[in-house]
């Protein structure tokens, strides 16, 4: 891709679209501090925003200025992934505000994590079977936030796979990268994952635990090792997500050194379920 392909035709067009998710332009700009004339001049394409206010424009949608310069079908692919609505009125306790604001501090060393990978783990709803996800970890104004989603069907099978998605946020604390989500459609699950930091340069693959809820009636609570692998900053995401999906363990289209490690070399291959305790149960 050249420096000819980042052009102002791209962002009028990738403006509309990134509005198109809005409701209302005029409390758009309102909370941009960008006049609505003015904006709509940018809209129009009569006009190019400053430095400053490209800068305001890009962190309130949650992009990169170079990304809001893509061809607009790559920009396209981006946004989908992106939320669209911000809530500044927002009121935490004290407790979770200090964990926001130490979000906030370490954001320059969460940048590293920004871009596509595949996310591996064993299946909480289907054992024996591996789950390749697709995850997108992107910047939002002095926070890091994340996308997943899931194509729950194996990879062989035909006719559409169920998709669930998942929007969350990561923190760096005591020396964890912590991760936190929640099923975009109903909001009735939350997963969380706590990784090993990357200490090299370039990332390749984080490791750690993932603690869920198996899907159908039971949501059993569930654990797993779980890998997340870099793919790269940018990435085809149709192309990607037709590479996700439920593998058997055995299968020749996951890695041998992902299942290796998420079963323990084979010990097990089903993630770790918590039971309900028995009151009346003696030994």
């Amino acid at each position: 891709m050249t420096n000819e392909d980042f052009t102002s035709e791209n962002f009028k067009a990738n403006l509309k679209l990134a509005v198109s998710y809005y409701p209302s332009i005029s409390e758009m700009c309102r909370k941009l501090g960008i006049n609505r004339q003015q904006f709509m001049k940018y809209l129009s394409g009569r006009s190019f925003p400053t430095r400053y206010n490209l800068r305001r424009i890009c962190d309130f949608f949650g992009v990169d200025e170079y990304e809001i310069l893509m061809p607009h079908d790559q920009f396209g692919n981006i946004i989908r992934l992106r939320p669209t609505h911000t809530r500044d009125d927002l009121q935490v306790p004290p407790g979770v505000a200090s964990v926001i604001k130490e979000t906030q501090r370490h954001r320059n060393t969460l940048t590293k994590m920004h871009g596509y990978y595949y996310e591996y783990y064993l299946s909480f709803t289907t054992p024996g079977h591996i789950l390749r996800a697709l995850t997108y970890v992107y910047g939002w104004k002095d926070f890091t936030m994340y996308k997943r989603i899931e194509r729950l069907n194996h990879i062989d099978q035909k006719g559409r796979p169920d998709v669930h998605k998942y929007s969350g946020g990561i923190s760096l604390v005591g020396d964890r990268v912590h991760l936190f989500d929640t099923e975009t459609i109903t909001g009735a699950e939350l997963t969380q994952k706590v990784l090993y930091p990357n200490y090299r340069n370039r990332i390749s693959m984080l490791s750690g635990l993932i603690l869920g809820v198996s899907a159908g009636d039971t949501h059993e609570p569930s654990a797993s090792r779980v890998l997340l692998e870099y793919i790269g900053r940018t990435t085809h995401v149709k192309q990607a997500l037709s590479q996700c999906g439920l593998f058997p363990i055995s299968s020749m289209q996951i890695s041998r050194s992902v299942a290796f490690h998420l079963t323990s070399a084979g010990e097990f291959e089903q993630p770790l379920r918590a039971t309900t305790f028995d009151a009346n149960f003696r030994l």
